[in-house]
């Protein structure tokens, strides 16, 4: 990932969910920087995409964690 490609994905981060922590993520040597996301207090991914669909079920309060990089 190219540096503009991670300051544009942060830039949208910080509209949508403000000026939130980057709490975690992992990068080596020789493997490069490949999604950004958002997620909530029990490490599920919420932004950019929801797998577990917890955003449409009215039922449960996010909590945003921030930002993890891999």
């Amino acid at each position: 990932m190219k540096i503009s490609q991670v300051i544009e994905t942060l830039k949208q981060i910080q509209v949508e969910f403000g000026d939130i922590a980057v709490t975690g993520g992992t990068m080596m040597d020789d493997y490069p920087l490949s999604s950004i996301s958002v997620t909530e207090k029990g490490g599920m991914e919420i932004w950019p995409h929801d797998p577990n669909g917890i955003t449409k079920d009215p039922k449960y309060k996010i909590e945003i964690d921030g930002v993890f990089f891999q």
